[in-house]
């Protein structure tokens, strides 16, 4: 298990489809078993309610990712916002910490350990090599939330009976910022075939849709749960951004719009494909209105006579692609443990090793077994890491295995002869037995330079993980000491 910080912004003028991204991929992460916190600014109704929902916690972003990293104790800091720096990656990595990165196009790219680009057909066009190593590109890789995965599931599979009217559902997004649910609430209530017509929008944007489609039409404010009105029509409307491919995924009907520029892509590639129809930009709706209607009600009379194009779009988009990016996050971690060489040295730590040692301190599962489980900020990290380095009455190693670093030995001098180790395992090489080989190169390194010194290591009784880690290395209890909660144990006979 590691620990995930997911970097995402959502606000009423940006909208909140990376934050859909954003939370699909936490569900997956946590489906596999590991923590995750959001990290950016939430700042709308929808978005607020959406992580709410999801159960995340979200916590202030600073600009260089890679003291987030540290500050979360993260291993992997997923992006999924078009503002971030392009050099996010030297910053991730001096934490020791994995980036994956999620673009669209040319969009929000930059390199990354592992890149994301889940348009529809990206995987055929040329992207350039800018050293990621591990990119995932296609609309295999597109994350779908919980909510999206129940809907495809209690969706029946339906078609339209002849003659009767389509029930259309129209979605511009969360915050409808360009005013185009009137517009195609407009354009709906001119096409043949349109029967109940249901819009979710903004309650300021209500009366604008009413002037245009009539009182009769039902009005519904942004809500995750949507979906189910999506899974129950015949016919849904759609703003080009991530909840087209939703709806795709449910296998609901669509016709798409692209509202801004950076939909217009997506809606040509998934009209290729043939997994949805478009109505062209929003700037076309609005110069020819007449042609988008004749378009809504050409594809009621296809899915009158039985052509709907949803099935092809549920079996070209499974449901599982933020699964295969956490997936694509464990390989690559596991790969830099898999492929360092075998050989395990301490060497002293230095000033270059501090926001690593942050991360792992800060790191949830360590911090439980921390005397101070608080997390701690990289302003103070810095001012005790700093006197460590000077202090004689302290060694800090850091413990590679070929060029990698797997863990920290840090021993305190409490008496003339005595010192206390303490052990950090990198969070992401749990799993991976080396915490013995990483507290022997530490002990070596140590009696190196204090060879007739006593080690003692106060355990908590009930860790049992490290309680085997002393005892094995031939630390035993002392049952005349206690440090609080802890057990004491002490390398060697007692004195």
């Amino acid at each position: 298990m590691t620990h995930i910080a997911i970097r995402c912004d959502a606000s009423p003028r940006g909208g909140v489809g990376h934050l859909v991204r954003a939370i699909s991929v936490a569900d997956a992460a946590r489906e596999a078993g590991h923590t995750v916190v959001l990290t950016g600014r939430i700042e709308s109704a929808l978005a607020v309610e959406m992580v709410t929902r999801a159960g995340l916690d979200v916590v202030d972003a600073p600009d260089d990712l890679g003291v987030l990293a540290a500050e979360q104790g993260a291993s992997v800091v997923h992006v999924d916002n078009y503002d971030v720096s392009r050099d996010a990656l030297p910053l991730v990595r001096q934490s020791g910490a994995l980036l994956s990165s999620m673009e669209d196009g040319e969009f929000g790219r930059r390199p990354g350990d592992v890149v994301v680009d889940s348009t529809v057909r990206a995987e055929t066009t040329d992207r350039p090599d800018d050293g990621s190593p591990v990119v995932l590109r296609g609309i295999a890789y597109a994350p779908m939330r919980a909510q999206v995965l129940a809907a495809r599931e209690r969706r029946a599979a339906r078609n339209l009976p002849p003659h009767s009217p389509a029930r259309v559902l129209i979605v511009m997004g969360g915050t409808d910022a360009m005013g185009a649910a009137a517009t195609l609430a407009a354009v709906c209530r001119s096409a043949a075939g349109v029967g109940e017509l249901t819009v979710i929008a903004p309650r300021q944007n209500w009366d604008a849709v009413r002037e245009v489609a009539g009182h009769d039409v039902e009005l519904i404010e942004p809500s995750i749960d949507f979906l189910d009105r999506a899974a129950d029509a015949d016919l849904v409307v759609s703003a080009a951004g991530t909840t087209s491919w939703e709806l795709v995924c449910i296998g609901v009907p669509s016709l798409l719009v692209a509202v801004v520029e950076n939909q217009r892509a997506g809606l040509d590639a998934a009209v290729a494909e043939g997994v949805a129809r478009g109505l062209g930009t929003l700037d076309e709706v609005r110069a020819r209105p007449d042609a988008a209607a004749s378009r809504i009600a050409d594809a009621i009379a296809a899915l009158h006579a039985g052509a709907s194009w949803s099935p092809l779009g549920l079996q070209k988009v499974d449901g599982r692609g933020a699964a295969r990016i956490v997936d694509a996050w464990e390989s690559a971690l596991e790969s830099r443990i898999e492929g360092a060489d075998a050989s395990v040295k301490a060497r002293p730590a230095a000033p270059d090793d501090s926001l690593m040692l942050l991360r792992w301190r800060n790191d949830p599962v360590t911090r439980t077994m921390s005397r101070s489980p608080s997390a701690v900020s990289l302003h103070g990290h810095e001012t005790w890491f700093q006197r460590v380095l000077d202090d004689a009455s302290r060694e800090l190693f850091v413990v590679e295995r070929g060029h990698v670093p797997i863990g920290t030995v840090r021993f305190d001098q409490h008496r003339t002869a005595e010192w206390e180790v303490s052990i950090t395992i990198a969070p992401e090489t749990r799993g991976h037995g080396l915490s013995r080989l990483v507290l022997a190169a530490g002990e070596e390194a140590f009696l190196t330079k204090h060879p007739d010194s006593r080690i003692i290591a106060a355990v908590l009784p009930d860790n049992v993980p490290s309680q085997r880690l002393f005892q094995g290395r031939g630390y035993v209890l002392d049952p005349a000491r206690r440090d609080g909660e802890f057990d004491v144990l002490v390398r060697g006979a007692f004195r």
